[in-house]
């Protein structure tokens, strides 16, 4: 693509060009030159721009004033950008935040503390839109106050996966959403690698919050290095699966991140308040309940635990967990088991 576009000027005059004149183009695979041809039908691009404007879309050109600098630094950069919302935040400084999918209630509480604490701290949050660690980290930067990009391995007007229908537009609305496949594009596991890039390339680094070894997020992790990118991971527990990517990247070097404030230490930028759980206002508890409560972990611990830890008998510490639980303080979980929230 980026021959094609040299060749003739831009995106626009690809479009308009003939099968022959396309096929004429000097150094093009013919494999590529009748793929190109074929998709450069005046009717399909009818389609796909009036999809875009449904949408209320817009376009970003590798060589238009709006397409990002950090983009086109970066190796095998988009040759364009479809998006919704502000194509502004696009060239803001961002951390992109990814991890699993079949992320574990400790994991996304870490990938949504980031993203909000990220976002006060000024910073775009960008991930990829997919459940589990992407959903949460966008969540989080939305609930700080701040923009959040979504990059999409499909098109603009697609929405995947289906149950994120009502963050996408709140992502649209507080910040943009983006992708290199045109309108009408569905989600293929194919498109979701390529996709990677993009999300490292506008960010000044990337945080893996969990990950298993075979997971995508070090393919991202993978690319930032070759952008020149931090890469910073969070730990997780020893026994999960779905932490050994992430502790494999610290094992190689990635900084190990307990909050956000190790993200701005890393990136030389002053942190304007709490950006770490810890630091937080505790809630407003008092006698046997927030005893209960400072023993509670962000991981499961059992009722009989909690009991001991807290110095309390069975029943009553049972029935102030449930209390807490009113107060969406803590999560119940099968087997008698708890975790602060």
């Amino acid at each position: 693509m980026r021959r094609l576009l040299a060749h003739f000027g831009g995106p626009e005059a690809v479009l308009a060009a003939s099968a022959a004149e396309i096929r004429a183009v000097p150094g093009l695979r013919a494999g590529v030159a009748e793929a190109v041809a074929r998709g450069a039908d005046p009717a399909a691009v009818d389609r796909a721009l009036a999809a875009l404007d449904a949408a209320g879309g817009w376009i970003l050109p590798a060589g238009s004033p709006g397409f990002p600098d950090c983009l086109r630094q970066i190796p095998d950069p988009p040759c364009l950008l479809y998006g919704r919302g502000s194509a502004a935040v696009l060239g803001a400084r961002a951390v992109a935040v990814v991890g699993s999918r079949e992320a574990t209630s400790y994991g996304r509480k870490v990938a949504g503390a980031l993203g909000r604490d990220l976002a006060a701290a000024g910073l775009t949050v960008v991930s990829g839109f997919a459940r589990g660690i992407d959903t949460a980290a966008h969540t989080g930067a939305l609930a700080g106050g701040g923009p959040t990009v979504a990059v999409l391995g499909c098109g603009v007007d697609v929405c995947y996966p289906r149950g994120n229908a009502e963050l996408l537009e709140r992502v649209v609305a507080g910040g943009a959403v983006i992708s290199e496949y045109p309108p009408g594009t569905p989600p293929d596991a194919r498109n979701f690698p390529p996709r990677n890039r993009i999300i490292s390339g506008l960010a000044r680094a990337v945080v893996v919050v969990e990950a298993s070894r075979r997971s995508g997020s070090l393919i991202t992790a993978a690319c930032a290095l070759e952008q020149g990118r931090e890469v910073l991971a969070v730990p997780g527990s020893v026994f999960s699966y779905k932490s050994g990517g992430a502790h494999w990247l610290i094992k190689q070097g990635a900084r190990l991140v307990e909050g956000a404030a190790d993200v701005l230490e890393e990136l030389g930028i002053a942190a304007s308040g709490p950006t770490r759980e810890e630091d937080r206002e505790p809630p407003a508890l008092e006698g046997p309940e927030r005893r209960l409560f400072e023993a509670l972990e962000p991981y499961p611990l059992h009722l009989d635990d909690l009991a001991g830890r807290s110095g309390l008998p069975v029943a009553q510490a049972s029935g102030l967990l449930l209390q807490l639980a009113l107060k969406d303080l803590v999560q119940v979980l099968p087997g008698q088991r708890y975790q602060r929230k």
